[in-house]
């Protein structure tokens, strides 16, 4: 069992470039969903259903809303009265889902950050034809980022690569990593996605101490400017993976442009949140507040079915969605 004095110290250890550490006995089980608030469900899934993502568990129809019980209410952190609806889209291939929210009868605030900014974020679709995908979205109110307006050439691989703005304003990568293109534009899979940050190397190291994560740091590098519609700009990436899983998350920090920190509430549009299961909540939201996150929930969590759930933000202002089964 590490010390409290040795966690202290390497909470903000930074990590080499390349350096990978396992620690062990984590707190961390999974990470569970991918989520977006935004300001109108049926526009946001006309527009991730022109890409091909389905309602899961063959719903059939959006939800209409409904006033949040006062639990719910605890969780979240909002005014009696407030309406919430929510969809669950199922992505081909990939272990999580994708969960959008609305919140309504309340005040909510916008948060239309730049890809560079603290607090945006990038979900990471692969499609099997690049192209197709582009246009669809793009009828569905997507907007092009990507210096030029087009798909680029993959610096990783084959293939090509664009980056979007859905209608809420979040940042979408259409991959397609085959030369050829082979179907008609649909999602085939997902990266779990990125998260812009401050300093992605503190980031990690937060995860890897507080809940067990892995974590590993790459070099800097400009490959991705034209792909972000950041000319100039330079990014660091800090991967960070739950032991005995192989689903990554990405921070991301940018150095060479201009930046703005973003730290929307849970039901503003443009909040992105993650879900991480945990073994311990009430451990996991103390390492939260001991290194200068925030509890969110009232009360910590709230008891849901046969477990736990409470809303944290991160020392980088990361919205997090703790879970205990």
């Amino acid at each position: 069992m590490r010390s409290l004095f040795l966690s202290a110290c390497l909470l903000f250890a930074a990590l080499a470039p390349g350096q990978t550490v396992q620690p062990a006995a984590p707190n961390a089980v999974k990470l569970t969903k991918y989520v977006l608030g935004v300001t109108d469900l049926d526009k946001s899934y006309a527009f991730y259903h022109a890409l091909g993502l389905d309602l899961q568990n063959n719903a059939p129809a959006l939800p209409k809303p409904n006033t949040l019980a006062e639990m719910l209410l605890k969780l979240v952190d909002v005014p009696p009265g407030t309406k919430f609806r929510n969809m669950m889209l199922k992505i081909p291939n990939t272990p999580f889902p994708l969960e959008v929210t609305e919140f309504t009868s309340m005040d909510v605030r916008p948060a239309k950050p730049r890809i560079q900014d603290p607090g945006a974020s990038l979900l990471v679709l692969d499609v099997d034809d690049v192209d197709a995908a582009l246009a669809a979205a793009r009828k569905a109110g997507g907007e092009v980022v990507t210096t030029g307006g087009s798909p680029v050439k993959r610096t990783s691989g084959p293939g090509s690569v664009v980056t979007l703005k859905d209608p809420d304003g979040y940042y979408v990568e259409l991959a397609q990593t085959t030369a050829a293109a082979s179907g008609s534009g649909k999602v085939i899979g997902a990266t779990f996605g990125s998260m812009v940050v401050e300093n992605s190397e503190k980031a990690g190291s937060f995860y890897r101490d507080q809940f067990g994560f892995t974590a590993k740091t790459n070099a800097w590098t400009s490959n991705f400017d034209a792909n972000l519609g950041t000319p100039g700009a330079q990014v660091q990436t800090t991967e960070v993976t739950v032991p005995g899983t192989t689903l990554a998350w990405r921070f991301m920090e940018f150095k060479g442009v201009d930046r703005t920190a973003h730290t929307p509430r849970i039901p503003d549009p443009g909040a992105p949140a993650i879900g991480l299961q945990v073994r311990d909540i009430a451990a996991g939201i103390a390492a939260v507040k001991k290194t200068g996150g925030v509890s969110v929930t009232q009360g910590g969590s709230v008891k849901l079915g046969n477990g736990q759930v409470g809303f944290v933000r991160d020392p980088s202002g990361l919205l997090v969605e703790l879970t205990q089964n």
